[in-house]
């Protein structure tokens, strides 16, 4: 399966290796764009316009694809799935450590991205009109209590996906988590096998 990974704030595609090796080790095509500018500069809305963009550019139209946004890659993602056609060709969606309810990291960083992910900011209002959309996704969600980026880390978790918490010492460490690591691909190794 083609397995686009999204990656937050500040980031690059290469946040994640180790989720990468590990997929393409069972067999899956890892893509993971670098979404400019990182840091958000004209919003949420934008990077997932460039996602899709990179995505239908790429990829045929006729191939279907699992979707793993980190922190606010996860953000990119739902508005690529709710507002820019993205369900229709997507079969599965993980998000690790994801502010869905807004940060209050968030409330102290300046620029739009950073507007995007405060508490009730009209894109995650907007958002969480039609959550239940993703619902056949069968969208996981992961989560650490020691999460010092997503604040309160329950904004994570989610009522339209299966939430999991995952004892990882800090933000980045999720994308190497064994436990992570292999639920997701496990998890990929059913859409592949049905």
């Amino acid at each position: 399966m083609n397995v686009v990974l999204v990656h937050g704030i500040w980031d690059r595609g290469t946040v994640f290796k180790h989720l990468r090796k590990h997929l393409e080790a069972a067999g899956h095509a890892c893509h993971a764009p670098d979404l400019e500018p990182a840091g958000g500069d004209h919003g949420l809305v934008d990077l997932a316009e460039k996602l899709k963009a990179w995505i239908d550019g790429r990829l045929p139209a006729d191939t279907g694809i699992a979707l793993v946004g980190f922190s606010m890659g996860a953000i990119v993602s739902r508005i690529y799935l709710q507002r820019l056609g993205g369900l229709s060709r997507t079969r599965r969606f993980f998000t690790i450590s994801a502010p869905h309810r807004g940060t209050l990291t968030a409330m102290v960083w300046t620029g739009k991205a950073a507007r995007d992910m405060r508490f009730g900011s009209d894109l995650l209002r907007d958002l969480a009109v039609d959550a239940d959309l993703l619902r056949p996704l069968r969208p996981q969600s992961y989560y650490t209590p020691l999460d010092l980026m997503v604040l309160p880390t329950k904004t994570s978790r989610v009522h339209w996906a299966e939430n999991h918490c995952v004892p990882a010492l800090l933000h980045p460490l999720m994308l190497r988590h064994p436990k992570i690591l292999r639920h997701i691909a496990a998890e990929l190794a059913e859409v592949s096998a049905g």
